[in-house]
Parts: C-alpha cells; structure tokens; sequence
C-alpha cells in the first residue's frame, strides 16, 4: 500500500485567493480595500499556526504565530479606524506583542515559568510607553524608571537560570 496521500496547502489556496482579488480589484470588477481583507487573513492564518504549534507541541511555530496574529491585530485596528492607533504605537506596540509571545509560549510548559520573565517585562514596558503616548504618564517618568530600576531584570534572569539550573540538576524523584 502506498501512502501517497494529497495533503492541502493552505498558504497556496491563501496566495490563489489574494492574487484573484488583487487582479479582479486591478481591473476595476470589483472595489475591494485590501487592509479590511489582508488583516483578517492574516489573522487566521496567525491563529491556524498557533494551532500546529499547541497540537505539536513546538514553541516555534506559537511564539511566531502570535506575533503574527498580534501586529495583524494592531494593523487591523489602525486600518478601520476605530481607534486612534498612530503610527508612533508600533514601537510600544512591539514590545506589548512579543511579551504575550513569550506567556504564549509560557502557556504550552507551566513547568517552564522562567519564560515569564520576558513576558512580563516587555508588557511592563511597552505598557509604561503606550501610557506616556497617550498622556497618562511623562515621558520621563517611564525613562526615570527604566533608568532606576532595569538591573532588577538582571537579577531576574540570573535568578531564573540559577533556579532552572537547578530544576533540571535535581536527580528523579524515586518511584515506589
């Protein structure tokens, strides 16, 4: 028997599709704006890699499938308009969206807690530059703290490879 079986790609169905759209909007058959559709699209595609990645149990594919969906998130929000999403966001934006990476990543091995680490950090940070952008907080307050206290993440990582170290060193627990 053999195992020849046709397996789908959902990224060329996805190019296919866009391409058709594209060329149908370049001759002028239908009127489409590619920011309400390409955003969305790419927010499913995001997710669908997020899926594999929880269902095979590989970081990879969750850390970058988020960070896919998340700036598909963000671009969508700026390009409808509902929020006021200037393009000065992105940069703490960036750092809001790679921390829930890492608890996403967080989310696939509780045992693996030192992955919390970034995550709340770049949160912490990129909310404490969202929040001077848009007027809750000075600028210099934000940069006063990060001037003050960024050793404490120094402290935090050593700590966090000295108690994984550590973790990992401890011989098995016997099984009666």
């Amino acid at each position: 028997m053999s195992n020849n079986r046709f397996k789908t790609s959902w990224f060329g169905i996805l190019l296919i599709v866009f391409g058709a759209a594209m060329l149908l909007d370049r001759l002028d058959v239908i009127n489409i704006d590619f920011a309400n559709i390409f955003w969305p699209m790419m927010m499913i595609v995001g997710l669908m890699i997020v899926g594999k990645g929880f269902s095979s149990d590989k970081r990879g594919k969750i850390y970058w499938g988020t960070v896919l969906f998340m700036y598909s998130v963000f671009f969508l929000m700026r390009s409808i308009d509902t929020f006021e999403l200037h393009g000065y966001i992105f940069f703490p934006a960036s750092f809001l969206i790679f921390g829930i990476a890492f608890f996403m990543m967080y989310l696939t091995n509780l045992k693996d807690w030192p992955l919390l680490i970034p995550s709340v950090v770049l949160c912490f940070i990129g909310a404490m530059f969202i929040l001077t952008e848009y007027g809750f907080l000075y600028n210099w307050e934000v940069w006063d703290i990060i001037r003050l206290w960024w050793p404490v993440i120094l402290i935090l990582f050593g700590l966090a490879m000295l108690l994984r170290r550590k973790y990992n060193s401890s011989p098995p627990a016997p099984q009666p």
